[in-house]
């Protein structure tokens, strides 16, 4: 059976990348013979995003939906779109498509058994910069070491969730941030969904769209409120097992 996408990419200040990215993601797709929708989302874009998401809408009007949110933020982006994508499974990239495209074939084969398919450049191939590796790394060892969840990669590319899962934890999304894959995952993996991690390639040597320290600081912070709050409700479950 055809699996139907939508793709979710959150832009800001990209008018060098959206249209012609836009237009390779595309092409590529239509390929594969797969119902799709591309939903661009703009958050707190102060370059020609919008005026350029527009003219894409207007280009390609069966492909392409674009909306913007005031606020920068992926976690107000994602939270806005939810309600628009028509297809029951999102498919998250990012807009300068550093996940190789690929990974959009292949993790379709995986949605017949799946719920969530995890992109992991850690267990693939990665272009990127040695600092980059290196945090992500001791990140992805910290959410181990506190979480006791095995997955490699955490960013917001190349992931793949049933529709259902993301409505059923929108309340985990945060409004500024990008721990909301964690948050989801985590989640997800507690209360037995299926998901898999697959290997991807990625080309990722430009600017980070982000603060990289105070990225970081926020990231951890994440983590271990996280880990608190799960701390906190294992105490009141062996305090009172019949919560």
């Amino acid at each position: 059976m055809r699996k139907s996408l939508s793709f979710f990419i959150p832009v800001y200040n990209e008018e060098g990348l959206l249209i012609h990215n836009t237009e390779k993601l595309i092409a590529f797709v239509d390929t594969l013979d797969v119902p799709y929708e591309i939903i661009l989302c703009s958050n707190g874009s102060t370059d020609r995003t919008i005026e350029l998401g527009y003219a894409l809408e207007q280009a390609y009007p069966t492909k392409v939906r674009f909306f913007f949110v005031k606020e920068k933020g992926v976690g107000k982006a994602l939270k806005h779109c939810i309600i628009h994508f028509k297809y029951p499974y999102i498919l998250s990239l990012d807009m300068d498509l550093s996940a190789d495209l690929s990974f959009i074939k292949e993790g379709l084969g995986f949605l017949n058994k799946y719920d969530i398919v995890l992109g992991s450049k850690r267990m693939g191939v990665q272009y990127r910069k040695i600092i980059r590796k290196l945090g992500s790394g001791f990140y992805v060892f910290i959410v181990r070491l506190l979480l006791g969840i095995g997955y490699s990669d955490y960013s917001l590319g190349a992931k793949i969730y049933k529709k259902v899962i993301l409505e059923r934890y929108t309340g985990l999304i945060s409004d500024y941030g990008t721990d909301y894959v964690l948050n989801i995952v985590y989640h997800a993996f507690k209360d037995g969904y299926r998901i898999i991690e697959i290997p991807v390639i990625c080309f990722d040597n430009r600017g980070s769209r982000f603060h990289l320290v105070r990225e970081g600081m926020y990231r951890y912070k994440k983590v271990f409120e996280l880990w608190l709050k799960n701390k906190k409700l294992l105490l009141v479950k062996s305090t009172y097992p019949f919560f």
